[in-house]
């Protein structure tokens, strides 16, 4: 009797657990495009040694996806360095940041406050990420991943987002909220 209760949980599970690994190779597979369809200013890339920095702010949901992006993909002749970060005193450090949903509210504004005319991409998932002033959202639409990008944001920023990489986003600024 056990044994019919417990295997249909563990199908679920691994169901699930397929889906959420799903849904972050993905967004990782669009982290990487945007290193290739945005021109950050030169003062941000000043060392032609210095790689691309895709950072994970808090928790990283991604495991080893991200991972084996950076060991096998280069962008320009960059390679792609994947940093874990837990202080607001590295968020610098990246050029594409990555909070995800579990990162509290609070801690969300702390970093968007720190980041705020930085070169740096913020990247969020939560519901309100780019209303409170980050630069793109992940989101699902007709279960699939979609991204928007706040263009506010991103000018200031001074990222260049390409028009191709544009015409497949939901593209939103103060003046259409």
């Amino acid at each position: 009797m056990c044994l019919g209760v417990v295997a249909p949980l563990s199908r679920a599970h691994a169901l699930q657990s397929i889906a959420v690994n799903r849904e972050y190779a993905i967004k990782a597979a669009f982290l990487y495009h945007f290193l290739t369809y945005i021109d950050w200013p030169e003062e941000s890339l000043n060392d032609p040694q210095q790689p691309f920095v895709i950072g994970v702010y808090y928790e990283d949901p991604f495991g080893a996806v991200l991972d084996k992006i950076a060991e096998t993909k280069q962008v320009g002749g960059r390679t792609i360095e994947i940093r874990r970060l837990e202080s607001p005193n590295q968020l610098l450090e990246c050029h594409i940041l990555f909070v995800p949903r579990s990162v509290p509210s609070e801690k969300q504004k702390t970093v968007l406050k720190a980041l705020d005319n930085s070169h740096v991409l913020i990247v969020g998932e939560t519901e309100d990420f780019i209303e409170r002033g980050g630069s793109a959202q992940f989101y699902v639409e007709g279960n699939k991943i979609r991204f928007a990008f706040n263009t506010d944001a991103v000018n200031r920023s001074e990222l260049k987002i390409s028009s191709k990489l544009l015409s497949i986003a939901k593209v939103v600024s103060s003046t259409t909220k």
